[in-house]
Order: C-alpha cells, then structure tokens, then sequence
C-alpha cells in the first residue's frame, strides 16, 4: 500500500513493513490472504488460490491510481461495500489524468488475472517512459555485492569478529549477524574515512 513506500535521500523508494508476507514458488498457487484490503485483488476476496505477481500487479495499478489522483479506485464504508466494489472492478477516472494513464491503469486493475498485464509489459508502457522514449525501463540488476572491503573487515575484527568467520560469511552470503553487521559499516562507509572511532560510544 501507498503507506509502505518510503523516500530516502536520494529519492529512492524503499519498501517497508512486512507484518504478514508470503513467499512466492513459481508454478506454486498461494492461498493467504495478505495486505491490505483496498489494495487486494479480485482473487484474494473470492478466496481463489491465486499467483504471486497477478496479485501484486493488481496493488501497484491501486498504487499508481492512488498517487495520481490522490484517493483509491475501490473503497467503500466496511468491508462487504468494499468487496462489491472491488469484484465489479468499476473506478472512477478523475478528468485531469491523462489518456496514458488511463490506459496505464487499465493494464493494472483487470479482473481477470490471466488478462491483468506483466511487470516486463508495464515498463514498456508509453506513460512509464515519458521523455525516455529511446532508454526504456529495463529490470532491476541488483549490482553484485562488495565483499573485500578490507577497511570494513579490520573494523569488523576490532569489534572481535573472527577474520575467517567474516571471509565465510561474505563469500557464502549467509546474511547472517556477520553479514548484516558489514553490510551496515558499508552504508557509513564514508563517514568512516578518516574517522578515529577508537573514543566512541556505541
């Protein structure tokens, strides 16, 4: 939900609050119902097994109408209004958002999940890429991770980790304390150049 997409300083969104997630197996149906009500999609109220991505295609297309037009397509005073609302898959469009964006949404908010369009067709959309028409959104390739910043790594032992620990840690990406614990010095790593830390207090 729109509650969940926090800004960092450099304008990046970050997603936040996991209270109840499930974990998608590709040819895999879930069964849970999860998130919030307005940004649930048909499937989820008619308590079908459903995929993962439909699901999730169908709260980024509530999402975007609720950035947009600063409201959301399906609401209703309790939950059964909601449901109705939600299952006839009617909305209002607001008469200042574009043509783009109208047909933008229509890809996102289709009853049908089989009909409902892909994230690969989404980043392809005219609306997604105005005035990046010749540099189109391509996936996210989550860079590889550093794993030998020496600098990080002599912190990590002065704080009485285990050289070879760390080493295991890094090259296995176990994401473990020791894993987090360096990933965490990598954010303050530039506060770290030619910081004395031998006198703080943690």
């Amino acid at each position: 939900k729109a509650e969940n997409l926090l800004l960092d300083g450099d304008m990046n969104i970050k997603i936040a609050d996991y209270g109840f997630s499930n974990e998608f197996v590709p040819g895999n149906k879930l069964d849970t119902f999860c998130g919030s009500p307005p940004y649930a999609a048909p499937e989820l109220f008619q308590g079908k097994k459903y995929d993962g991505p439909e699901v999730d295609v169908w709260s980024l297309g509530v999402i975007l109408y609720t950035l947009v037009s600063g409201s959301l397509p399906f609401d209703g005073q309790n939950l059964k209004e909601l449901r109705e609302r939600v299952l006839r898959g009617k909305y209002r469009i607001p008469f200042y958002m574009s043509t783009d964006c109208e047909n933008l949404l229509k890809k996102f908010l289709v009853l049908n999940p089989i009909k409902r369009a892909n994230l690969e067709n989404i980043m392809k959309d005219k609306w997604m890429n105005l005035a990046y028409e010749d540099d189109e959104l391509k996936p996210y390739v989550e860079p590889q991770p550093d794993i030998t910043d020496s600098a990080r790594i002599e912190l990590m032992i002065s704080m009485n980790y285990n050289r070879k620990d760390i080493e295991d840690s890094l090259k296995l990406q176990r994401y473990d304390d020791i894993h987090a614990c360096y990933l965490l010095l990598g954010r303050r790593s530039t506060d770290l150049e030619g910081s004395d830390r031998s006198g703080s207090n943690l």
